[in-house]
């Protein structure tokens, strides 16, 4: 850009019209740059969340089952051993086996109902939902 003489043509400040026309394809050039930049921004963004998704879905499926697979050894080899030391085989072994398996079934509902709770906290309740298609009435 090129300044006017301080001495006296034209104000300090003012642009020629060549200047003006430069500086307003700067102005869209870096408009055009910015907009670029953001759209690789939220790109990336989504695909992160994406993967941050299923990551956490694979590690609550993994946890799910090893609490369910927990509970019931921990039932049996309870049970196992008072049977061993009361002489009652194999009654104690089988209810301990069926009460360790209702703790895990419980407990994988628990862990259940926080996923679907952290999951409608992060889509905003709009996963699992029907969608009409075009046969419906």
């Amino acid at each position: 850009m090129s300044i006017e003489n301080q001495g006296g043509g034209g104000q300090r400040g003012d642009l020629s019209p060549e200047d003006k026309a430069a500086f307003e394809r700067r102005i869209a050039g870096l408009d055009k740059r910015l907009g670029d930049v953001k759209s690789r921004e939220a790109a990336a963004t989504k695909a992160s969340r994406g993967r941050s998704s299923q990551n956490r879905g694979m590690a609550y499926g993994l946890r799910m089952a090893s609490e369910l697979v927990a509970a019931v050894l921990v039932g049996g080899l309870i049970g196992y051993a008072l049977d061993h030391f009361l002489g009652t085989k194999p009654w104690l072994f089988l209810v301990m086996f069926i009460l360790g398996f209702a703790a895990g079934v419980t407990n994988v509902m628990r862990s259940y109902d926080k996923v679907q709770k952290d999951v409608a906290k992060t889509t905003g309740g709009n996963i699992g939902h029907a969608v009409p298609d075009d046969n419906d009435d």
